[in-house]
């Protein structure tokens, strides 16, 4: 039912004259499949009928290509944290998803990395992978932080001190303590070290190990913002503060996990356990992730989550 319902909404996503296209497509192929079953006495005649169609199908086909190709020379580098909503329809998004976006950021919302914008509800998986390589966040040093884990460290601002070193000499000098900043690795910080984070109290503290526990570990800061309550402003208090250890993640043997215990993770839930066991079951043991991506038992963004949490 979820994938129906994905498909529909990336339908009616769709500009207008991208529906009336796939509309008329579905028209023509199944004009072309249908109607011979229906008069197999006139077989002459709906063979030239047949045909005339298939010819209506080639121009059709040839001017959707033209039309993708004038739309994919329209594309331009943009900022998804900047960028106004007339840019955005220029990029192919309808008035509704650019209003949606927009919306999002002037609530607090912000884009770190080019994944962070496609998980965004009105951006579907092909419109961001046509947009992909002309996504452009302007924020370099935080964006580099969050796509490696928090491995990266920001560059800091100059201290205090530091200016002070650089006055000429004979200048009297004040002294400031150079601050260190508490860094709090999220994999194995129990819930008093992760209370040291701006913003996190107790209550908070207790949310992130047990969602922790659930996914069996972090691969990304970000992810702390699944956790309800946790919004873009509560995380930028602290988010300078967290590392990632991915070695630390707790895997998931797929070929051997019961279906039951497969669902209580929080990115596979029931109905992708169901698949993935009934697909196991089939083939006995699956071999790699790219098996699941080609068998369409995960769609590319599902796996993209999942991967860092299963071996085989």
């Amino acid at each position: 039912m979820s994938r129906f319902k994905s498909f529909f909404r990336d339908l009616f996503a769709f500009s207008s004259s991208d529906r009336l296209g796939t509309t008329a497509l579905i028209v023509i192929l199944f004009a072309v499949i249908v109607t011979p079953q229906f008069f197999p006495e006139n077989n002459e005649f709906m063979a030239d009928e047949t045909e005339h169609l298939k010819k209506e199908l080639d121009v059709f086909l040839a001017e959707m290509k033209k039309m993708d190709k004038q739309q994919n020379d329209s594309l331009f580098v943009f900022d998804p944290n900047t960028i106004d909503s007339a840019s955005l329809v220029l990029l192919g998004f309808s008035p509704a998803q650019a209003r949606s976006i927009i919306k999002y950021r002037k609530s607090g919302g912000k884009f770190y990395n080019r994944e962070g914008f496609g998980r965004s509800y009105a951006v579907s998986e092909a419109m961001f992978e046509r947009l992909y390589q002309y996504i452009d966040i302007k924020n370099e040093d935080r964006r580099k932080f969050a796509e490696s884990g928090g491995k990266f460290k920001p560059k800091e601002k100059e201290t205090e001190q530091k200016k002070f070193e650089t006055k000429p000499a004979g200048t009297v000098e004040k002294q400031f303590p150079e601050k260190t900043l508490l860094m709090v690795e999220l994999n194995t910080a129990d819930t008093a070290m992760l209370q040291k984070l701006k913003g996190i109290g107790s209550y908070y503290a207790q949310r992130i190990v047990e969602y922790r526990n659930k996914l069996g570990g972090f691969y990304a800061p970000e992810q702390l913002m699944e956790i309800k309550g946790v919004d873009t402003a509560r995380f930028e208090l602290f988010s300078k503060q967290i590392t990632v250890d991915i070695s630390q993640i707790k895997r998931i043997k797929i070929n051997e996990i019961a279906e039951a215990d497969l669902a209580k993770h929080p990115y596979i839930r029931n109905y992708l356990a169901k698949s993935i066991a009934k697909y196991r079951k089939f083939k006995i043991k699956i071999t790699s992730s790219d098996e699941l991506l080609t068998e369409k038992i995960l769609t590319e963004e599902q796996l993209k989550k999942i991967i860092p949490y299963i071996e085989f």
